[in-house]
């Protein structure tokens, strides 16, 4: 490995750590539906990105921009480029509602 190479599997380590630590908080799940009682906002996607955890935290960022409490059903989809490989994740955004 190169050190052009080493620099940027290291760039794409920080950036994965960074959208770890911005999505804590935020519930997102891969199943429909969870237990809780909740409303269904929209579909929502994030942007293209380098790494499935930025895919996750875009989309995250897109669904509280909507007032989202969390992402139901989420799916993460490769997007296979000529130089590389980047991601879209995409969900149900939901609010969670009161019991009655």
């Amino acid at each position: 490995m190169d050190r052009k190479q080493k620099k940027q599997l290291e760039e794409n380590q920080q950036r994965e750590w960074a959208a770890r630590e911005a999505s804590r908080g935020f519930y997102s799940v891969t199943v429909p539906a969870p237990p809780d009682p909740h409303t269904a906002i929209g579909i929502v996607a994030g942007y293209s990105q380098p790494t499935v955890m930025q895919a996750v935290t875009s989309m995250q960022s897109e669904a509280q921009k909507l007032g989202a409490d969390g992402v139901l059903g989420v799916s993460i989809a490769p997007y296979v480029g000529y130089y590389s490989t980047n991601y879209v994740a995409y969900g149900t955004a939901v609010q969670w509602t009161q019991p009655e």
